[in-house]
């Protein structure tokens, strides 16, 4: 099944979960900042990402300053999946992952190849 990766108070991830609804599949829809990801879920995600792993992190994020990401590689799976367990709320959304592929929704629009 289709998983979206929610945030409800981003605008982006809002849109994502009304594309979603409108389209025909069903989609599981995971507030993955109230039930945080596994290292082993997230390991998953990275391998099936659509693009360069190290998109999956917001660095641009002011709260990515006020982390210790000293030991994040953003080339390596394992660092990306461990940091992001610790810190959830640094991961891109909306995620779209259909057990295939994960895409991440910048621009929403990247998300139709799995609609």
């Amino acid at each position: 099944m289709t998983t979206l990766y929610h945030n409800p108070r981003c605008s982006k991830s809002r849109a994502a979960l009304a594309m979603c609804q409108a389209s025909n599949q069903e989609i599981n829809v995971r507030l993955y900042l109230n039930e945080p990801l596994t290292i082993e879920e997230l390991t998953g995600i990275l391998s099936r990402l659509n693009g360069p792993i190290s998109r999956i992190i917001r660095t641009k994020d002011s709260k990515f300053k006020s982390v210790d990401s000293t030991m994040l590689n953003l080339e390596q799976v394992e660092s990306i999946a461990e940091f992001l367990s610790l810190h959830g709320h640094l991961m891109e959304r909306p995620l779209l992952d259909d057990g295939t592929t994960a895409v991440i929704g910048r621009p929403v629009e990247n998300l139709n190849q799995l609609l």
